[in-house]
Formats: C-alpha cells, sequence, structure tokens
C-alpha cells in the first residue's frame, strides 16, 4: 500500500469518525432540548411565573400575535402573571424537527392549548412554533427566541 493511499484511508476513517461523534453529539443535544422543551411545557401547563420565565435566556424573547415582542426573563415573568388564575386544561408541542448547530438549536413543530381565564369562556389556540435555543455556560438548554404562529380552523393541517 502506498503512502498517498495509507494517508487517503487514514482521512477517510478519521472522518467517519469524526461524522459519528458529531451525530451522536447532536442526537444527545436534541434530547437535551426535548428534555428542556418539557420543563417548559410543565411550567406552562400550571402557569408558573417563575418557572417559565426561569426557561429564557438572559437575552430571551417572547414573540406572541398581536403584542410586542417581550424581551428578558424579568419581562416574561411580568407577562405571565398576567395570566393569574388561568386554568389550563391542555398544553402541548409536538416538535416536527429539531436542528442542532453546536450550542443552538432551532426547535420547528406546533402547538395546542385549551385554557380558560377567569369570567370568560374557554379557548382554544393551535398553531406553529419556531424556538432558537441556546446552551449556556453550564450546559443548560434554554430559550432564546420563541415565536408562536396561530392558525384559524381552515389553516389547521388536517381540519
Amino acid at each position: 500500500m502506498t503512502n498517498a493511499l495509507r494517508l487517503a484511508l487514514c482521512a477517510l476513517v478519521t472522518s467517519a469518525a469524526c461524522d459519528t461523534t458529531t451525530r451522536h453529539s447532536d442526537d444527545a443535544a436534541r434530547r437535551d432540548v426535548g428534555a428542556a422543551l418539557e420543563r417548559y411545557m410543565r411550567a406552562s401547563r400550571t402557569v408558573d411565573p417563575d418557572s417559565i420565565a426561569a426557561s429564557f435566556a438572559s437575552t430571551g424573547m417572547l414573540f406572541e400575535p398581536g403584542i410586542a415582542p417581550i424581551v428578558t426573563p424579568d419581562s416574561i415573568r411580568a407577562f405571565v402573571k398576567m395570566f393569574t388564575g388561568a386554568v389550563v386544561e391542555s398544553a402541548s408541542v409536538t416538535a416536527d424537527t429539531i436542528e442542532v448547530h453546536g450550542p443552538s438549536a432551532y426547535l420547528w413543530g406546533s402547538y395546542y392549548e385549551r385554557l380558560s381565564f377567569p369570567g370568560q369562556p374557554r379557548s382554544e389556540q393551535r398553531g406553529r412554533l419556531v424556538m432558537h435555543w441556546v446552551r449556556d455556560t453550564t450546559g443548560q438548554w434554554l430559550i432564546n427566541r420563541y415565536l408562536r404562529v396561530p392558525l384559524t380552523t381552515q389553516e389547521t393541517p388536517g381540519k
């Protein structure tokens, strides 16, 4: 075997090993983002302002339709506190895909929630979402940007 062939074979093996390591690392990151999403959803179902705010990075931003973006965990906490007394009957997020890019990840999917506010009839919302997650220095995944796009019944896939 020539030296050039040995070098080419070595580069191929090393490249394949790196690719396997990257895939394994990305799979672990996807699982970790999924676990962070579940913690966020538990906080959302109980309308816990402190736990919801703790799910966001220091520069975290919540984009809700019809209102200005809400920036920073403190502002998000204050926003959620406005919903004290809300009863969440159901809240779920279905992740279609989680793209990992080093210390950053994008979760694309859909959401559904059924809730009621004191003195108001039950409300149902569904739509599409994208969440940009960042890994902090401790390895924890936090929401950096969260955009929800509500869909009407006519726009809802399968309806």
